[in-house]
């Protein structure tokens, strides 16, 4: 017996199998909707916001773009290890109790974790310490297998499913998304089956987590000066535009010194349900492997610099000489370093290192002295004219 107590065969005699089986299936679940009053009356959850305003939230997903080498994953690892702890991370506040994070990386092997985790946690009291272990997973690349997180295939999205259904992490971030992507990362109907592929995983595991993915950006001038430009920040990451599409904010990373490589700058390239975060710089440290805001940092020296705009002329050792001239005319008076090299780059544009280099340069041949640490005089070569 079947529908109203006919046997298929009296069914299918006067109607197509298509009308037969809508007639079969089970009544559709309508989508919720709601009045306006609703809406205005809703009170998200205290706990739901992790990052900023609402820069990265529970049950939303992020992405973190930026140009090979920067650092990404290990940026992701200090924000997982600053919200455990609550702590800002780069002048960003974090919110909320220790977060049960999870990183899925295909990049990063067991050696390069094991000197990050060690310097980061290096001036981290035991009990920090112990929270952090309790509430961050690492993927672990113990073998070839490991590093295949690409959904077109099946055993992978298995596997994703099993990994977080047993860990049930409030925050997953995917590392790098180009290895995730199936098919052609330039192809936006491949990203987005890409992306679905991803929702419905996390949908059904933990759908209450956070989701961060790492994808690389565009490389050189022209593209990295799109990061956090409202005309151009869709442009920035590498391949189809799905993903900024898909994201509900987007933290972007370029390069903050032509001369510098500890020196990075954080924009917000989007940001739906909140306000994008002004733009910073910030500076790796390499020895404690963590990250501080730059307080010199310049956003529109930055963007001319970038732009091949740089105020002045080419730094030199006559610019340094002259830098130092201004501060301490006098014979045997003295300028401190900072003072200097602020002066260099105001009149220059051009970087730290750079300007420390032909501070160097200038008292090698002659031209200046550098009487202790910190300070410089003018020395007793002029220079030519």
């Amino acid at each position: 017996m079947d529908i109203n107590g006919k046997v298929p065969e009296m069914i299918a005699g006067t109607m197509d199998v298509v009308e037969y089986e809508a007639l079969a299936a089970p009544v559709p679940q309508p989508y919720t909707v709601w009045k306006p009053s609703q809406f205005v009356a809703y009170t998200p959850p205290a706990d739901s916001v992790i990052l900023g305003d609402s820069v990265l939230e529970r049950g939303k997903w992020a992405s973190l773009v930026g140009v090979g080498g920067l650092g990404k994953t290990r940026l992701a690892l200090w924000l997982a290890i600053c919200q455990i702890i609550g702590q800002d991370w780069c002048g960003l506040t974090v919110l909320g109790k220790p977060l049960r994070w999870i990183i899925l990386s295909t990049e990063t092997g067991l050696r390069r974790w094991k000197t990050d985790l060690s310097a980061m946690l290096a001036s981290i009291d035991d009990l920090k310490k112990a929270t952090i272990d309790e509430n961050l997973l690492i993927l672990a690349l113990t073998d070839e297998e490991e590093a295949d997180l690409n959904t077109g295939n099946v055993e992978v999205t298995r596997r994703l499913e099993a990994t977080l259904h047993d860990n049930k992490p409030d925050v997953v971030v995917f590392d790098p998304f180009a290895d995730m992507v199936d098919g052609d990362e330039n192809k936006t109907e491949d990203v987005i089956r890409t992306l679905r592929t991803l929702r419905r995983i996390v949908r059904k595991e933990v759908p209450s987590a956070a989701v961060l993915v790492i994808h690389h950006g565009r490389t050189g001038a022209v593209n990295v000066v799109q990061a956090g430009d409202n005309y151009n920040a869709g442009n920035f990451g590498r391949g189809a535009k799905a993903l900024f599409s898909m994201v509900r904010a987007e933290i972007q990373l370029a390069p903050g010194d032509r001369d510098d490589a500890n020196k990075i700058v954080l924009l917000c390239g989007k940001n739906s349900d909140g306000p994008k975060f002004e733009p910073r710089g910030i500076i790796f440290n390499p020895v404690c492997r963590s990250y501080n805001d730059d307080p010199e940092f310049n956003f529109e020296a930055w963007r001319a610099d970038v732009n091949g705009k740089r105020t002045g002329k080419v730094c030199t050792v006559a610019d340094a000489v002259e830098a130092v001239r201004q501060l301490a005319p006098v014979t045997g008076t003295e300028a401190k370093t900072g003072d200097i090299v602020r002066g260099i780059k105001d009149s220059t544009g051009a970087g730290v290192r750079t300007c420390k280099d032909r501070l160097s340069e200038a008292v090698k041949d002659g031209y200046l002295q550098n009487p202790r640490r910190g300070f410089y005089r003018l020395g007793p070569k002029p220079l030519p004219q």
